[in-house]
């Protein structure tokens, strides 16, 4: 038997996916899909405020031997770069454990379940970077 229980909830105060989330709402936000899921919600963990910083998000894994899981508040959360991501994800399936994100209603348990989250989060990338409808007009 586990003595693993529980999902640790990862938040930050940054902006993530076009949102400025406080703190509380987002541990509102968790305690509720928690609820709604049948999981037992522990106490967040707040990213660094410094850009680009996710110490404490690649620390997490490290719980797993305490914690069945990961929750995070969107996918939008995770570091740009996707070598970063899938390094994160590597190390949360070694442990057994899955990253919900709970905006987006997604999880992460197997290697098979990364693909979806990873092509949302490329496209939104993309999107981000190609010129809007406007600069595309003034460009032709």
């Amino acid at each position: 038997m586990s003595n693993r229980h529980g999902y640790r909830g990862y938040v930050t105060n940054r902006s993530f996916g076009g949102l400025q989330m406080p703190v509380p709402v987002q541990a509102l936000v968790m305690r509720d899909y928690c609820q709604r899921n049948g999981l037992t919600y522990k106490l967040h963990i707040n990213e660094n405020i410094f850009p680009h910083s996710y110490i404490v998000l690649e620390g997490l894994p490290d719980e797993l031997n305490i914690y069945e899981g990961i929750l995070a508040t969107s996918m939008f959360m995770m570091p740009a770069r996707a070598e970063r991501r899938r390094r994160i994800y590597q190390r949360i399936l070694e442990a057994e454990g899955s990253l919900h994100f709970v905006l987006e209603d997604l999880v992460i348990r197997t290697e098979a379940d990364i693909e979806p989250v990873e092509e949302i989060l490329m496209v939104t990338q993309l999107l981000g970077e190609s010129p809007s409808p406007d600069q595309a007009g003034a460009a032709a």
